[in-house]
């Protein structure tokens, strides 16, 4: 059985800072971190499935045959990440808006229309990271793990996580029974149900074909067990305080979209912290539905007029196209892809060595799980 040489990502990294210059970032650099973590991505989404083939083969060596897949792979799935693409890339071009709208309508209705675009390979493309990875056959294993009885459910569990892990779970989920306020979930009580066991059954054994070993961590006194810790480098970058350098570069073009906008009818808008733009929540209010929180219509702005009569799709498609043409005419994409990829290798630069090591490592979990799978 291969094994991984060491556990390098075992908790999250400190940045630590360095009274040396940075270094500068070349497009050599760029191309190299973009191809090493998107490649890095890809392995991840592997290593989740091969994960839960592993597991389901120890399960059913337990006689289970339907299984509650998210947590055969440990309920985690990986960022999907495809390339370094600004926050304004979210607004469509020209050509992207005339095909796709701004792609709400795919996924909002059944239409015809609607359920060929959703096998379009530009449109997958096009809504790839936001959509993240994607096992159809999940919604499948799960319909079918929801139909089974309770005691089936309960005797999985045990076989899964181990006889001492399951009781756990199930007292922890007892002493949150009636806590129907933030103030009653505040108050449970938790340290009187001891220390959480080990992993334990299947999982445990998952683990250690995997991965090698769990994870373990004592904390003041308190023991914490995971799997290693699988997260993507760009976790390591922060986004909000990309965007606020972005934006900064980006003002005066920033201002002209906006005013763009505004004069072609859909109000005043304003990019959040994060770069991106209410357009989905903006436009469900053309189908009648509400915000999603208390607050948010002050940050959502008022439809114009004729929206209460119009087709929705039609609308979408109308009010991408003056998007993108906007984006167009007042630059906020050009350059700004290539500005937001240097400033983000800018951030890990200093650990690229890391940021291969990673890469080797996800592969290396994934050749464990195939190793087994292929019964090696």
């Amino acid at each position: 059985m291969r094994r991984a040489a060491s556990t390098l990502l075992a908790g999250a990294f400190a940045l630590t800072g360095c009274s040396d210059p940075e270094p500068e970032v070349t497009a050599e650099d760029v191309a190299a971190i973009e191809a090493s973590i998107v490649n890095g991505s890809a392995l991840a989404w592997e290593l989740t499935q091969a994960e839960t083939r592993v597991a389901s083969m120890c399960m059913q060596d337990e006689g289970f045959t339907v299984h509650d897949t998210n947590r055969l792979h440990g309920s985690m799935i990986p960022n999907r990440f495809e390339g370094f693409n600004a926050p304004y890339a979210r607004i469509p071009t020209v050509e992207q808006a005339q095909k796709f709208g701004f792609g709400t309508w795919v996924w909002g209705t059944d239409s015809e229309e609607a359920l060929a675009m959703r096998e379009d390979l530009d449109f997958l493309a096009f809504t790839a990271e936001d959509q993240g990875w994607i096992d159809p056959a999940e919604d499948v294993a799960y319909a079918e793990w929801q139909a089974m009885d309770e005691e089936y459910k309960e005797a999985w569990t045990v076989a899964f996580v181990g006889p001492e892990r399951a009781a756990y779970d199930k007292a922890v989920s007892e002493a949150f029974e009636g806590a129907d306020s933030p103030e009653e979930v505040e108050a449970v009580d938790l340290e009187a149900l001891g220390q959480e066991p080990p992993f334990g059954g299947c999982e445990l054994k998952t683990i250690e074909i995997v991965y090698g070993e769990p994870f373990h961590q004592e904390v003041d006194g308190e023991e914490y067990w995971s799997r290693p810790d699988t997260e993507s480098p760009l976790t390591w970058i922060g986004d909000g305080e990309l965007y606020a350098e972005l934006a900064n570069e980006y003002a005066e073009q920033e201002e002209d979209f906006l005013l763009c906008v505004g004069e072609r009818g859909y109000g005043e808008w304003e990019f959040d912290d994060f770069g991106w733009l209410p357009t989905g929540t903006y436009l469900g209010q053309v189908n009648g539905d509400d915000v999603t929180y208390e607050g948010m219509e002050e940050e959502i702005p008022p439809l114009p007029d004729d929206a209460e009569d119009a087709d929705p799709v039609a609308f979408e498609f109308a009010m991408a196209l003056d998007f993108a043409e906007c984006a167009e005419s007042s630059g906020l994409r050009e350059g700004s892809d290539e500005a937001w990829a240097r400033m983000s290798v800018e951030q890990v630069i200093d650990r690229e060595s890391e940021v291969y090591a990673w890469e080797q490592q996800i592969q290396e979990y994934l050749n464990n799980a195939q190793d087994h799978i292929a019964g090696n």
